[in-house]
């Protein structure tokens, strides 16, 4: 049943629900620096968010990805049975944490340090019960290294002695968080220290399952010591096993927003050059909103299909050619993309900077960080470029990329002769002026008459036509 269990978290990341991989990879940029490390361990719960930022950065692999979420989800199941004790019976209930993370991170938001704090938490359970007065500095200690659930071993040690002392440590948890976050974390509410600083990317927000699953591990742990007397034991068991199944199906088809996964889809298959892929997935069902028109129109130019079956997708005007900058972490992605292959890398770098910054954790990615190098480096500003590369070149996946890009500028013949930056040099603006959404036609017209091969241009141009008179008709 556990080898199940990590075979069927496998396909479901690997295969059905792969562009949240692409999702959390691309909202991160792990370092390998000490500064890092020092950086995530200065505030509650970063042991848990650095180690899940590690694992997260493998997920530009899209297999190493899924196996990962796998064996997490195995190692936490085996991990609550270990906790159960010598006591143990069903085992069954050790799948409930597991599953319910599954669900729990239908939601794209929720991060990987939260089922790598749980999953540390748990693993600390045996400890927590033999430890006796030693927990006076594992519990503050355990949560500042992964967080709020540190809670779960102390109350599962609290229910497993069942002695006044091992109360008296839940009364010491809550006394040494306070004391902690008022010496050393007074920077940040108190609800997210409760809540957990780095389990969820949008600060503020407190998902339920994000307190009802440390509640349930507990609950799961419990149910593993139950004595339940049948003549069938394992067919008990198996039905357990289907009604955990069942509804963790139902849970994760009730927490995956289709429109929120459509869209991600949609970017993940653009980053891949997939562009025929998603055309077909926009055939099935296409979410009605600018990102997602803007993402299916680019594929159609690349494709060669743009103004022959635009009146086949949904379109809402202007605006599903190409987006006014909208500072959040994903609308933009495709707009900044095809910018940058028209020949604007200014209002490139522009979308790309935005991007970083909307990400509701404040962190760095490695994909944008890209980008904003390469601009940089087509409009001749090399060491602001190298700068960029720099952090790059400390990264695993974009390392050898960044270095690449540090020897190509130091000779300008090969940034000359490299074949994607001679073309955005050869079609982008040769004068500067003052850019406007509304008048970005204009420039895209621009584009094409100073440079005939700038078909992208031309294209774009004559598409921004005919649903500008589109939607005057319509008016």
């Amino acid at each position: 049943m556990t080898a199940l269990l990590g075979v069927a978290v496998f396909v479901f990341w690997m295969w059905l629900y792969p562009q949240a991989l692409h999702y959390h990879e691309q909202n991160q940029l792990f370092l390998f620096t000490w500064d890092y490390l020092a950086e995530r361990l200065a505030v509650p719960g970063g042991l848990a968010d650095w180690l899940s930022e590690f694992l997260v950065q493998f997920f530009y692999v899209r297999p190493a990805g899924a196996l990962i979420l796998a064996l997490l989800a195995i190692l936490l199941q085996r991990a609550v049975w270990t906790a159960a004790g010598e006591h143990r019976s069903l085992y069954a209930p050790s799948f409930i944490p597991s599953l319910l993370l599954l669900v729990h991170m239908g939601d794209v938001e929720t991060l990987v340090s939260f089922p790598v704090a749980l999953l540390v938490a748990v693993s600390l359970c045996p400890l927590f019960c033999r430890a006796g007065w030693h927990r006076l500095w594992l519990i503050p200690l355990g949560w500042w290294l992964v967080g709020p659930v540190i809670a779960v071993p102390a109350l599962w040690a609290a229910v497993a002695g069942l002695k006044w002392q091992d109360f008296a440590m839940l009364a010491w948890l809550a006394v040494s968080v306070y004391a902690l976050h008022r010496l050393l974390a007074d920077q940040y509410p108190l609800q997210d220290i409760v809540s957990g600083l780095n389990y969820y990317r949008r600060s503020g927000v407190t998902p339920v399952l994000q307190a009802v699953i440390p509640a349930a591990t507990l609950l799961a742990t419990g149910l593993c010591c139950l004595r339940i007397r049948t003549r069938h034991p394992r067919i008990l068991e198996a039905a357990l096993c289907a009604a955990l199944a069942l509804g963790t199906w139902g849970g994760v088809s009730a927490s995956c927003d289709k429109d929120t996964l459509e869209t991600i889809a949609y970017d993940w298959l653009i980053r891949n050059e997939r562009y025929a892929d998603v055309l077909k997935r926009a055939e099935k069902y296409q979410p009605r909103n600018p990102v997602s028109a803007c993402s299916v129109n680019f594929s159609l130019f690349m494709e060669g299909q743009l103004r022959q079956r635009l009146a086949d997708f949904y379109q809402c005007g202007t605006e599903g050619l190409v987006l006014p900058s909208i500072r959040d972490n994903l609308s933009d992605i495709t707009s900044a993309e095809l910018l940058w292959m028209m020949g604007m890398p200014n209002i490139t770098l522009q979308y790309c900077f935005d991007l970083q910054e909307a990400i509701p954790n404040c962190r760095k990615s490695g994909r944008f960080t890209a980008r904003i190098a390469e601009c940089n480096l087509v409009n001749g500003w090399y060491a602001r470029a190298e700068r960029y590369l720099d952090i790059l070149s400390h990264s695993l996946f974009y390392r050898r990329w960044a270095l690449d890009r540090k020897a190509l500028i130091r000779d300008e013949s090969r940034v000359a002769a490299d074949p994607v930056y001679a073309y955005i040099r050869s079609v982008r603006f040769r004068n500067d002026f003052i850019t406007d959404y509304a008048a970005l036609d204009k420039m895209m017209a621009i584009l094409y008459n100073q440079n005939k091969d700038n078909f992208m241009a031309a294209e774009y141009y004559q598409a921004w036509q005919l649903l500008k008179q589109r939607r005057a008709g319509h008016e």
